[in-house]
C-alpha cells in the first residue's frame, strides 16, 4: 500500500486528537461558568434570608427594651409604696436584673444592625457583580456551547473521514500504526527532515531515504517505529 494513505490518515487522526483535547476541556468549561454563577446565586439567597431573620431579630429587641423600659417604671413606681428596707433592697435588686436584661437586649440588636448594614451592602454589591457576571457567563456560555456543536459536527466529518481513508488499508499495517501511536502521542507518521527521523531525531540510512523518496514500500523509524514519508508534496 502507499504511504500516501497513511500520511493521509495521520493527519485526520491529528485533528481528531486535537479536536478530542478541545472538547474535553470545554464541557468542564461550561459546568465551571454554570456553578460559578449559581454559586453566587445562592449565597445572595441565603444573605437575603438573613437580612429577614435580622429584621425579626431587630424587632424583638425593640420590644423586648420596651417591655424592660415599661418594667422598670413600674417597679420604680413601687419604690414609693415599699414599707421597709427589705422591700426597697428587693425591688431595687429586681430593677437592676431588669436593667441588665436591657442592656443585653440592647447589644444584641447593636450586633443585629451591624451585621444588617454589613450584609445589606454585600447583597447590593453582589447584584451588581451578578447582573455583570450573568451577562458575561451568557455570552461565555453561548460561545463554549457552540464550539461544542461545531466541534461535534467536524468531529462526525473526520470519522467519515477517517472511515473512508481506512479503505485499502491492510491490518498488519494498522496493527503497527495503532500500537505506534499509542505510544508516541498519537504520532505514527512523520517526515524525514534533514536526513532524520521528523519523529525522535534518529539518523536515517541513505537507501532507506532513497527508497522513501522513491515510495518503494512502506518504511519505518529503526529508534521509534514511526512510518517514513518524504517531505516533498505528497501524489494525490
Amino acid at each position: 500500500m502507499s504511504i500516501d494513505k497513511l500520511v493521509g490518515l495521520q493527519e485526520t487522526d491529528t485533528k481528531l486528537k486535537d479536536l478530542s483535547d478541545l472538547l474535553g476541556d470545554l464541557p468542564a468549561k461550561v459546568e465551571e461558568l454554570n456553578h460559578q454563577e449559581q454559586s453566587i446565586k445562592d449565597s445572595l439567597v441565603s444573605n437575603k434570608e438573613r437580612l429577614k431573620e435580622l429584621e425579626v431579630e431587630i424587632h424583638k429587641r425593640e420590644v423586648d427594651v420596651t417591655q424592660v423600659n415599661d418594667k422598670i417604671s413600674k417597679l420604680k413606681d413601687q419604690l414609693f409604696l415599699v414599707t421597709n428596707n427589705k422591700q426597697y433592697d428587693a425591688l431595687m435588686t429586681e430593677i437592676d436584673h431588669r436593667k441588665d436584661k436591657r442592656s443585653s437586649f440592647e447589644s444584641e440588636s447593636i450586633d443585629f444592625l451591624e451585621e444588617k448594614e454589613t450584609l445589606t451592602a454585600s447583597v447590593t454589591k453582589m447584584e451588581s457583580e451578578l447582573d455583570n457576571l450573568t451577562n458575561d457567563l451568557s455570552e461565555r456560555r453561548l460561545k463554549l456551547e457552540s464550539s461544542i456543536s461545531e466541534s461535534a459536527e467536524e468531529k462526525k466529518e473526520l470519522d467519515d473521514l477517517r472511515s473512508a481513508q481506512l479503505v485499502g488499508v491492510d491490518e498488519s499495517t494498522m496493527l503497527i500504526y495503532d500500537k505506534v501511536q499509542i505510544h508516541r502521542n498519537g504520532i505514527a507518521v512523520v517526515e524525514i527532515s534533514g536526513g532524520a527521523c521528523g519523529g525522535c531525531g534518529a539518523h536515517v540510512p541513505p537507501q532507506v531515504i532513497t527508497e522513501v523518496r522513491a515510495k518503494e514500500g512502506l518504511h519505518r523509524c529503526g529508534v521509534c517505529g514511526r512510518y517514513l514519508f518524504n517531505n516533498t508534496k505528497l501524489d494525490n
